[in-house]
């Protein structure tokens, strides 16, 4: 109600403005999942080639806790977090989309789609 008062126009109009609006959120939403996934997909990639390289014959390491090690070639308490840093991405992208459908069917179920203004 407040926003059909507040720029005038009619209950369609301003229902049918928000569905945009909320169109364009779930866009956004999926790009930022694809993304966050595709993301997810390289750091684990990134880990797993880290984690190999500790093992003889694989990256020419020593064994497990070996010397000879770089010591960007050894898994660290900070990739851990950056795992947990891009779960939680995915989490608040799911979690704003569910959100968005949700507001989606509410809006549908108050004010069915329709072309024309109820005068």
């Amino acid at each position: 109600r407040r926003f059909v008062r507040r720029v005038s126009t009619g209950r369609v109009e301003a229902a049918n403005l928000l569905r945009r609006v909320i169109h364009v959120g779930v866009t956004l939403n999926l790009i930022g999942l694809l993304t966050s996934v595709l993301g997810a997909q390289y750091i684990v990639g990134t880990l797993v080639a880290k984690s190999m390289s500790s093992f003889v014959g694989f990256g020419g390491g020593i064994g497990l806790g070996g010397a000879g090690l770089a010591s960007s070639q050894t898994l660290q308490p900070l990739d851990v977090l950056v795992v947990q840093a891009n779960t939680n991405v995915l989490s608040s992208h799911f979690v704003s989309l569910a959100c968005l459908l949700w507001l989606s069917r509410q809006v549908d179920l108050l004010d069915p789609p329709s072309l024309e203004d109820e005068a």
